[in-house]
């Protein structure tokens, strides 16, 4: 215990922590500037429709804002879950309602106000801690210019020696002292900051409500896939196999060339048929992601894929069976878009195991304007995430192409 107190300045920590409060600062000024001109501004402006709009969009702006002082808990090592709740409603007063009724929403805002104060005080006090330390062990550098000495209140130092007694005596166990200082600081504004920031129960079970929506969605859609699948296909192929079949039946006698040329007829419809069941039981849960696992399913995926791709999947052991399952048809969905819609001249899927998360990423060169409105697959596919207690992001910029990355928890 000692030794830890001893040697923290000659670790990171400290100027991580400083790191943390000059942050926090910086954080503390803009929100107070957000606050004022933003949802006090739009609720001023609620005479107008204009006010509405600019409330709402407010909210999604103090949310984002709430969620980068979420990832920087992590310098001071308090992290706070990341909140990914939406405010749902037909319209948009009834999604601006649902936004206000948010108790999360409010304690983000109390947070944006305090923030400046605690911010401005603790960056104060970290600052003033260090000043002191470092001239107190660095005194015998400097007093010596200082005209009559050094005054430290109860005495003055005005001597050499005195004052590298200050340096080796003082000087250390102030350092010691600044860095213990900046961490109880940063350790106070991070704890406040989880107390303020840290989702309740009743936003998990909102988050586990629409996920669990998705999830229907999704399986909703993909039933009606493999419904369309079967009528379209292999249902259109028997029924014209049957009726081969009784024409052939018909003309045996009367006709036997005739009858063979529809037996030969019915044999590749019969086929064809069993083509398209395997295709569409590969769709449903395919035998080489049972058999070989997700590097060789993706592998297969890609070389199938029209556009060159290429696989990099750093996924060295079986994963449980849901999670494989939702990683494949995410990049299988995501490899049909590029072919689709992306107009991209090459790809690649790359994947990993980062936190206990399995993370998948396929990147292409095409125009870089995936819309899920759009009808490309994406509603489904976070769906399907989702309801795995994951996320999936779609980000893309004109000419500079799309990433498509999915985060999947890996716990059995």
């Amino acid at each position: 215990m000692l030794r830890r107190i001893l040697t923290l300045p000659m670790t990171a920590t400290p100027w991580v922590d400083l790191t943390y409060l000059t942050l926090g600062l910086v954080s503390g000024c803009a929100s107070l500037t957000l606050v004022f001109a933003g949802p006090v501004t739009g609720v001023l402006l609620l005479i107008t429709l204009v006010g509405f709009v600019k409330l709402y969009a407010d909210a999604w702006v103090v949310r984002w804002w709430a969620n980068l002082e979420r990832r920087r808990g992590a310098l001071a090592g308090v992290p706070i879950p990341l909140s990914r709740r939406t405010w749902q409603g037909r319209n948009l007063p009834a999604r601006l309602a649902a936004a206000l009724r948010d108790p999360m929403l409010w304690r983000e805002l109390v947070w944006a106000v305090v923030l400046f104060a605690f911010g401005l005080g603790a960056f104060c006090v970290g600052v003033i801690a260090w000043s002191v330390a470092l001239a107190l062990i660095t005194a015998p550098a400097w007093a010596w210019s200082v005209s009559g000495g050094v005054d430290f209140g109860a005495f003055t130092a005005d001597r050499t020696w005195e004052q590298i007694a200050i340096g080796v005596l003082a000087g250390p166990p102030a350092v010691v002292a600044a860095a213990w200082t900046v961490r109880g600081c940063a350790l106070a504004e991070a704890l406040l900051a989880q107390a303020l920031l840290r989702g309740d129960e009743q936003e998990r079970i909102t988050e586990l409500q629409v996920s669990r929506a998705g999830a229907v969605d999704a399986a909703a859609v993909e039933l009606r896939r493999i419904e369309r699948d079967l009528h379209d296909g292999a249902q259109a192929r028997l029924v014209a196999l049957a009726m081969d079949l009784g024409l052939a039946r018909e003309r045996l006698d009367s006709d036997p060339d005739g009858a063979a040329r529809l037996l030969e007829g019915a044999h590749e419809d019969a086929k064809t048929a069993l083509v398209e069941l395997r295709d569409l039981a590969r769709g449903i849960h395919p035998a080489i992601l049972a058999d070989r696992g997700l590097d060789a399913a993706v592998s297969a995926l890609a070389a199938r894929c029209p556009v060159p791709c290429t696989v990099a999947m750093d996924v060295p052991q079986r994963l449980p069976a849901a999670v494989e399952s939702a990683a494949y048809f995410t990049v299988a969905e995501a490899l049909t878009n590029v072919a689709k819609h992306s107009g991209a001249h090459r790809c690649e899927v790359a994947g990993t195991l980062a936190g206990g998360r399995l993370v998948v990423e396929v990147r292409d060169d095409g125009r870089g304007d995936a819309d899920a409105r759009r009808g490309t697959g994406i509603a489904g596919l976070r769906g399907r995430v989702e309801a795995l207690d994951g996320r999936l992001t779609v980000t893309g910029a004109p000419g500079r192409g799309t990433v498509l990355r999915a985060e999947l928890p890996c716990a059995s």
